[in-house]
């Protein structure tokens, strides 16, 4: 096993993960405070919940899928990225399931969101996200 922390070959995917949950979290506060003035505490603890049930389980799959690199470790990062969104799937689930279990609604701050961070992996290709 090629296991090594400092890959270079891993390193600008680690960099580009890092500014997107960076930019992820920046998202959940503004909508939060949003959601806040809109719903008042309840819509900003649910608004937060959505942030949290997104945020979480991306910095999860995030050190799964950038633990290893190279044609020499080909199966391991196939493996690692399978597990990665495997934990990701499960984890959004329990989270999911505790936010319902302990929280009382507004529930459309959570739902949104929880959409609005999870889709932003689809605006990469347009932030211009350079690896250095």
């Amino acid at each position: 096993m090629a296991h090594k922390k400092n890959n270079r070959l891993t390193h600008d995917g680690r960099r580009i993960a890092k500014r997107l949950l960076v930019l992820q979290a920046a998202a959940t506060l503004v909508l939060v405070a949003l959601f806040a003035w809109i719903y008042g505490p309840s819509g900003a603890i649910t608004a937060s919940a959505g942030g949290v049930i997104s945020l979480v389980p991306n910095a999860v799959f995030a050190v799964y899928a950038f633990r290893f690199g190279g044609a020499r470790s080909a199966s391991e990062v196939v493996r690692s990225f399978y597990a990665g969104e495997a934990v990701k799937m499960v984890l959004t689930i329990i989270l999911f399931a505790a936010a319902f279990m302990t929280l009382n609604g507004p529930w459309l701050p959570l739902f949104i969101v929880f959409g609005v961070v999870t889709f932003m992996h689809w605006l990469i290709p347009f932030l211009n996200f350079k690896s250095n």
